[in-house]
C-alpha cells in the first residue's frame, strides 16, 4: 500500500513537473506572441503613418494636377485668342496687300503724261490775215510723247482729266490775243491791250476732261504777233491729273 502510494505520488510529481514545463513553454510562447503582436502593432502604426503620408501626397498631387489642368485650359483659351488675333491680322494684311497691288496696277497701267514746250528762238511770230496754229518747237519736257512738236497738237493718250497752262509774250504796243482750242473749238480766248510799248504777257490755265484722241492746241488770231527767244517767254504746258 505504501509502495503504491509512493509510485502514485512519483507519477503525480512527474505529471506536475511536465505540466509546469508545458505551462512554462506556453507562457514563453504567449510572451513571444505578445512581443510579436507589439511588433505588429508598431508595424501597423508605421504603415498607418505611411498611409497618411501617402494620402497627403496623393491629395497634393491631385491639387497640382487640377492646377495644371486649369493652366492648360487658360493656355488653350489664350492660344485661341492669339489665333483669332493672328487671323484678323492676316486678314488685314491681305486686304492691305490687295490695296497696294491695285494701286501699283493703277500706277503701272496709267500712262505718265506731261509736257512743257517753248515757242521759238527766232523772235517774232506773225499771223498775217489768217489764224495761225502755234507750233511750240522747243521741247523742254515731253513725257509720254503726247505733244507733237511738228504740228503743235497735244493728243490725249487716255481718257482722263488734264491740266493745261500757257504764257505768251509780245513786245509792241497794241492788242494781244491768244486762243486755246479743243478739237477745233475754242476753250478760251484772251486779250490784252498794251499802250506803253512794254513787254506784255498773257497767261492762263484750264482743266479739261478729254477722251482718247482729243486734240488741244494754241492759236494766234489774224493780225497779231508773239515774241520768244532763248529765254522762253512763251510756254505751253500740260499734264495728266488722273485717268477715268
Amino acid at each position: 500500500m505504501v509502495v503504491e502510494l509512493r509510485v502514485t505520488l512519483s507519477f503525480t510529481q512527474d505529471e506536475l513537473r511536465n505540466t509546469k514545463d508545458l505551462l512554462r513553454s506556453v507562457t514563453e510562447r504567449l510572451a513571444a506572441t505578445e512581443n510579436d503582436m507589439e511588433d505588429v502593432k508598431k508595424d501597423t502604426a508605421a504603415q498607418q503613418t505611411d498611409l497618411t503620408i501617402m494620402k497627403t501626397e496623393v491629395m497634393d498631387l491631385k491639387m497640382e494636377l487640377s492646377a495644371s489642368e486649369t493652366e492648360v485650359e487658360e493656355l488653350k483659351t489664350g492660344h485661341a485668342a492669339q489665333e483669332a488675333e493672328l487671323t484678323a491680322v492676316e486678314t488685314r494684311l491681305i486686304a492691305t496687300e490687295t490695296k497696294v497691288e491695285n494701286l501699283e496696277k493703277r500706277i503701272t497701267e496709267n500712262p505718265k503724261v506731261a509736257f512743257s514746250v517753248g515757242l521759238t528762238n527766232s523772235g517774232y511770230i506773225e499771223t498775217g490775215k489768217t489764224d495761225l496754229n502755234l507750233v511750240f518747237t522747243k521741247i523742254i519736257t515731253n513725257v509720254g510723247k503726247a505733244y507733237n512738236y511738228m504740228n503743235g497738237y497735244f493728243t490725249a493718250p487716255v481718257k482722263g482729266v488734264y491740266y493745261f497752262r500757257f504764257t505768251v509774250m509780245d513786245l509792241p504796243a497794241g492788242y494781244m490775243e491768244i486762243r486755246m482750242r479743243k478739237n477745233g473749238q475754242h476753250v478760251m480766248h484772251l486779250k490784252e491791250y498794251d499802250a506803253y510799248s512794254q513787254y506784255s504777257y498773257l497767261s492762263s490755265g484750264v482743266t479739261l476732261q478729254l477722251e482718247v484722241g482729243d486734240l488741244v492746241n494754241m492759236q494766234l488770231p489774224p493780225g497779231h504777233n508773239l515774241y520768244d527767244d532763248s529765254n522762253n517767254h512763251s510756254i505751253f504746258s500740260g499734264f495728266l491729273l488722273f485717268s477715268l
